[in-house]
């Protein structure tokens, strides 16, 4: 057996491959090419040469599909176990017979990473290949007591169940619950219902339920009304039982609601109460980083005195430790180690004094604000308050809000989790028609030299500041199916759009085809060539890995403006690219947009049409108008301000200066960046 990498094109698949049918291999396409191949095809070689495919048909398959959408080479390098010929059929059963899903609980491990380092729920679900309200659903258990996620991951427990007992944070009620009613009674499994109706309808313990503390104790709510029984078996006969849950819910919402009226207050455009914290829903909301903001002049001096104390104690603790080391005995006295105490115990109280000071320089943008808000909750630990979350059909606005000053992340880029609906466009649509807007910004930076040697700039300078690899980012250059923006996950999908993209692949081909491929020859042939046919190859592979972000915003916004791009030259609707695949609604919404309809009477008229014959007869109307649908429509630049002339002073006459020398170009070699699931 070797361990080695063939071309994909001379792997085929194996006759005695015993799963003779891959299935739908789309979401493990998805994963490849997030990720990379994670495990060897195993492969052994063949009479006419190419090399059978015994085991891994699916992540053969799955890259043949890659292959076929252009996403990677038609010879891209796979990694392979070459094994004999007679071992072929074991080795297809072997591995089919020991494959082995990924637990659920791994999966929502995996999840839950991604998002808390500020991957959105459709990014996750793209790097796994699944829908989002997989992801969110997967998310919803993070509220799981540890000992019933075990039970899950080992399938006594399905997914419905266990999101039943999470409607109660508290993870002793869960437990409880499950044991007593979760078992397999005489009618089969508990139903998920069953199991939360009695997880949110038990007796009110007030020593354990934390909601009576909140609104003042036992005597708050006696005072409001309510009936209480004494447990005569508790220790002292007096545990007080709480018998009217419906009145303790009212008096926590009475609470959660003054609080509310507070938040509102600060300029928050909405304030949400939850009655127990859903782990799906909170994570599908962005969050608004906050903006620093300047000290007081007292707070600043009281920093600076903090940073000098430290060192002060940093230097007198080395000093300790010097003339323990300079002594035979190598030891603190006794004095010494009290006072070695004492400046970590006091370096400790600087640290926290410096962090809430820290904390208090920052603050949210009062401008961004209105279209952000609060999600409140009573947990069992206590009042939660989370402020700056932003829904997805908000995020457009916060972010303008926000500017360079700030960025908003994880959450939701779309507002459902599975297809959109009513007339907003499909999310398969919404990545093909951004698909389309980054194929015809690559094509005009290909004509523009000047633009993308600025933009290599700026990405080496975030390269060289490790900032590159941050997450999010407002523009990627990477190679490969993987990275930011609208290059990676968005393919085109209507036949017009794809011929495009491969011409454009074609002619970057194209204009490479008679270099050398020895790296010594290219050198000598790449140095003899004049400085705008190297700016012609330059601009073509920035051209080619660029990934402008879905909104216009940061260097996407940059780019394009000094593009003066304009997205209506580079793209006309059709039935094909969006007409077809919209509601009649949005097509008629289309036509009076580029005012294209003639009256009251043409608009009912229209509506009336079949939805082929209405896609027709709407890309002749709107042909040549200019009009673009609203998700890659590109702003109006706003008019730039010209300088008054001023009055130019005499020259004064100067010595002159030698010309400077030409430097010799550096040589770059960058790993392209890949993005882990």
């Amino acid at each position: 057996m070797t361990t080695t990498t063939l071309p994909l094109s001379q792997l085929v698949v194996s006759p005695k491959n015993v799963r003779d049918n891959p299935g739908d291999v789309t979401a493990l396409a998805a994963s490849i090419a997030a990720v990379g191949l994670l495990q060897n095809l195993v492969v052994s070689p063949t009479e006419n040469g190419t090399y059978q495919v015994d085991a891994g048909g699916r992540r053969f398959a799955a890259l043949t599909l890659l292959a076929r959408e252009g996403k990677i080479e038609a010879d891209a390098p796979v990694s392979v176990l070459v094994i004999d010929a007679n071992d072929s059929t074991t080795a297809s059963l072997t591995e089919n017979v020991q494959r082995e899903a990924m637990n659920p609980v791994d999966e929502l491990n995996a999840f839950k990473q991604l998002v808390d380092e500020g991957f959105t729920i459709d990014r996750v679900a793209d790097t796994f290949g699944v829908t989002p309200l997989v992801v969110q659903r997967r998310l919803k258990l993070v509220a799981a007591a540890p000992e019933l996620l075990e039970l899950h991951g080992a399938g006594e427990i399905s997914t419905d169940q266990m999101i039943a007992l999470c409607a109660t944070d508290d993870h002793e009620v869960q437990v409880k619950v499950w044991e007593t009613h979760g078992r397999n009674t005489w009618n089969g499994p508990a139903k998920p219902a069953d199991l939360r109706r009695a997880i949110l309808t038990r007796e009110v313990e007030a020593d354990r339920d934390h909601r009576v503390a909140f609104i003042g104790g036992v005597a708050a709510y006696e005072a409001a009304g309510g009936e209480v029984r004494r447990d005569l078996f508790s220790t002292d006969g007096q545990a007080a039982i709480l018998t009217d849950p419906e009145l303790l819910d009212k008096l926590v919402a009475d609470k959660l609601e003054a609080t509310k009226e507070n938040l509102l207050a600060e300029g928050w455009g909405w304030v949400e109460i939850w009655p127990t914290w859903d782990h799906s829903a909170a994570y599908a909301f962005g969050t608004l980083s906050m903006v620093a903001v300047d000290l007081p002049e007292e707070s600043a001096n009281r920093i600076a005195a903090l940073n000098e104390e430290a060192e002060q104690l940093e230097t007198e603790k080395e000093q300790l430790h010097e003339a323990a080391e300079a002594r035979d005995d190598d030891f603190l006295t006794d004095a010494e180690s009290e006072r070695d105490d004492q400046i970590d115990e006091r370096r400790e109280a600087i640290a926290a004094e410096l962090a809430q000071l820290e904390r208090d320089s920052k603050r949210y943008a009062p401008e961004a604000m209105p279209s952000a808000g609060v999600i409140l909750c009573l947990q069992q630990a206590g009042l939660r308050i989370e402020r700056g979350k932003v829904r997805a059909a908000d995020r457009k606005n916060a972010a303008a809000a926000l500017g360079d000053a700030g960025e908003i992340t994880g959450g939701r880029e779309t507002e459902s989790a599975g297809r959109p609906k009513g007339d907003n466009v499909s999310d398969a649509l919404r990545r093909s028609l951004l698909g389309h807007r980054n194929l015809a910004a690559q094509n005009v930076i290909a004509e523009r030299p000047d633009a993308a040697k600025i933009l290599l700039a700026c990405w080496t300078v975030k390269e060289l500041r490790g900032s590159s690899r941050e997450v999010p980012t407002d523009l990627s250059i990477s190679n490969g199916g993987y990275g930011y923006g609208t290059r990676t996950y968005h393919p085109i999908t209507d036949d017009a759009g794809k011929a495009s993209a491969d011409a454009f692949l074609a002619a970057c081909k194209a204009a490479i085809k008679d270099l050398p491929t020895a790296d010594g020859k290219l050198w000598d042939a790449l140095s003899e060539m004049k400085p705008a046919q190297l700016d012609k190859i330059i601009a073509l592979g920035v051209a080619l890995t660029v990934s402008v972000n879905e909104e216009h915003k940061g260097l996407t916004a940059k780019l394009l403006e000094t593009l003066d791009f304009d997205m209506a030259e580079h793209f006309e609707p059709t039935a094909d690219n969006y007409l077809g695949r919209v509601s009649k609604t949005l097509v008629v919404e289309a036509l009076t947009e580029a005012k294209q309809i003639k009256g009251e009477a043409d608009s009912t008229a229209l509506m009336a049409m079949k939805k082929g014959a209405l896609a027709a007869e709407a890309e002749k109307r709107l042909a040549g108008s200019g009009w673009v649908p609203k998700g890659i429509r590109t702003p109006k630049q706003k008019a730039k301000k010209q300088a008054e002339p001023k009055a130019k002073a005499e020259p004064k006459a100067k010595p002159a200066k030698a010309a400077p020398k030409a430097k010799a170009p550096a040589k770059a070699a960058a790993e392209a960046e890949q993005i882990a699931a």
